[in-house]
């Protein structure tokens, strides 16, 4: 008998949060525009310079990721603090953000470096690699910036579909294989036939008296019989007996007369006395 679970809200689980899921995934594709302009830093930076050489920008308070499109051999790129007309200190304290640059178009992007800002700051950017880098741009993009555009409704609506979906489905595939775990196959259809007595069938009191007379009638005539014992019985005793007694051969009867005639022989007890007194 097929199993069937008794508890309905495991299943329920699985199809809420698959439903979750799915509106999720319909949300993500339908905003890829405004996804793509979170993630790109060609449309999510606040600052960027083009070419090599110093660049003098302001950056705010944060930490900030400094990426550049594709791979660039030998590329230097220096943060110093402006300090009145002169350049100050370089900045080289890093720092962790959860912006990864990334677009739609696959185009690769390359991080160069994180740096963090303490406070509202005038810098000054010294670009320098091996070859011409005109055409290089570099993005600078700040983690405050990044945070403030993925607060937004439609942003979180997406994420909290897609977290939901991600956790119930689990959660229901792990409850429903203990719900069947815990069930026992049980049987509850009892044949019909055992319920349902005809009574035109049902025998009365003087045939159940007549059958059980003529059963213990059968027995008794049956343990006669039995105990009738089989012709023949003496004559075949007697004649087994006589089977197992041999007569003796003429050499048993020789040995035994010789046997007979040493026993005579033998003095008796206190011959050995009076031979030796005489």
């Amino acid at each position: 008998m097929e199993l069937e679970d008794t508890n309905p809200w495991p299943r329920r689980i699985i199809l809420v949060g698959a439903g979750f899921f799915i509106i999720a995934s319909i949300a993500w594709l339908s905003n890829a525009d405004n996804i793509n302009q979170v993630f790109d830093p060609r449309e999510s930076a606040t600052q960027q310079t083009n070419g090599d050489g110093i660049h003098n920008i302001v950056l705010e308070e944060g930490c900030w990721t400094i990426t550049s499109i594709g791979q660039i051999n030998n590329l230097n790129v220096s943060v110093f603090e402006i300090e009145g007309s002169s350049l100050g200190k370089e900045i080289t304290e890093s720092c962790r953000t959860d912006f990864e640059p990334q677009s739609i178009d696959d185009t690769e992007f390359n991080i160069i470096k994180k740096v963090k800002i303490t406070q509202l700051t005038n810098v000054s950017i010294d670009v320098s690699c091996d070859v011409s880098c005109d055409d290089l741009v570099l993005y600078f993009n700040s983690d405050a910036q990044f945070y403030e555009d993925l607060i937004q409704p439609s942003f979180i609506f997406m994420v909290s579909f897609c977290c939901l979906g991600v956790i119930m489905m689990p959660l229901g595939g792990v409850l429903m294989l203990m719900n069947r775990a815990k069930q026992q196959p049980v049987n509850l259809i009892q044949p019909q036939n055992d319920l349902v007595h005809d009574p035109s069938t049902m025998n009365t009191t003087d045939e159940l008296y007549k059958l059980i007379r003529q059963t213990v009638e059968e027995t008794q005539s049956h343990g006669e019989k039995q105990n009738v014992p089989p012709p023949f019985v003496g004559q075949n005793q007697d004649e087994g007996i006589n089977t197992m007694v041999k007569p003796k051969t003429s050499e048993q009867q020789a040995f035994n007369q010789e046997s007979t005639s040493k026993d005579s022989l033998k003095p008796p007890d206190d011959a050995w006395k009076k031979w030796d007194g005489g």
